[in-house]
């Protein structure tokens, strides 16, 4: 009999339900403030958001292949026959190039299936309690694989933030249209486009980027029979509030949930002012 578990990355933990699951476990990246390595899961909210206005001496980087081994081994070591590794978009972290070194060097009978969506924190969270739900039912590993593929094949992840020069620091974005944002002080818009950070829009008020968001909804509402949403908000809750309800005003059937939380290593890119939408459909 099939005893399935999933394995996340710390970036993921955008919920505070997921990691309360027997069958989830969590391999933490890495945050470096001031010289000192810290575990994600060593941080708080309020330290990283204090760190994060106070020093410019942040960085981040990916769980080392052998956390990915030792978790994998405490599966095998409670039963587990199949584990779904996801992790964060290859495009920007390593984290998936560890969990493949790590599947390498398991040596014990266990069916391991890693996976990188084109999307990563609040973008990632959003399918797994879709997956947990099929574990729960006891569905075969096969059909949860395809599930996945199903849910994250066309995932989508976008945001405003209020101050572009995090992205700039952490690597993400170009010096230029980090600049762009902060003199010009306008919204950008940031996507996820094929896994990799892209300022996509620059606009003039918060309205006009909850229409942007809107008008990619559309097109899942007009493609898919189900579609899920996931508001995430930094700070601006009532923006948050009134994408919300534009949603439920526009598209009733939609299963929205609300986030207010991103893990430290994205209050390091991402700072902690902005908005967004993460969304996929099936």
């Amino acid at each position: 009999m099939e005893k399935i578990g999933l394995l996340i990355d710390s970036t993921t933990l955008t919920r505070t339900d997921i990691n309360t699951k027997p069958y989830i476990k969590v391999v933490d990246l890495h945050v470096m403030i001031d010289g000192k390595d810290y575990f994600e899961g060593e941080l708080s909210t309020e330290m990283i958001v204090k760190k994060i206005h106070e020093t410019k001496k942040l960085s981040t980087s990916q769980p080392a292949p052998g956390v990915f081994l030792e978790k994998l081994e405490e599966f095998h070591q409670e039963g587990y026959t199949h584990v779904l590794i996801i992790t964060l978009s290859a495009a920007i972290s390593g984290t998936y190039q560890s969990a493949l070194i790590a599947k390498s060097l398991v040596d014990y009978p266990m069916e391991i299936v890693v996976r990188s969506p084109k999307v990563a924190s609040f973008g990632v969270c959003l399918g797994i309690p879709l997956l947990g739900e099929m574990i729960e039912k006891k569905k075969p590993f096969v059909d949860i694989v395809n599930r996945y593929e199903a849910l994250y094949q066309d995932a989508a992840v976008m945001f405003t933030l209020a101050d572009l020069m995090h992205l700039f620091r952490g690597g993400r974005l170009g010096i230029v249209s980090a600049l762009l944002g902060s003199i010009l002080r306008i919204k950008p818009i940031v996507e996820m486009i094929n896994g990799k950070l892209v300022l996509v829009k620059k606009e003039r008020t918060n309205l006009a980027c909850l229409n942007f968001f809107m008008d990619k909804l559309k097109r899942y509402e007009e493609t898919y029979k189900h579609v899920y949403v996931d508001v995430i908000h930094l700070n601006k809750p009532e923006w948050a509030e009134k994408l919300i309800e534009e949603i439920k005003t526009k598209y009733p059937k939609t299963e929205i949930h609300l986030t207010d939380y991103v893990s430290p290593v994205f209050f390091v890119h991402l700072g902690d002012q902005g908005f967004g939408i993460a969304i996929m459909g099936e």
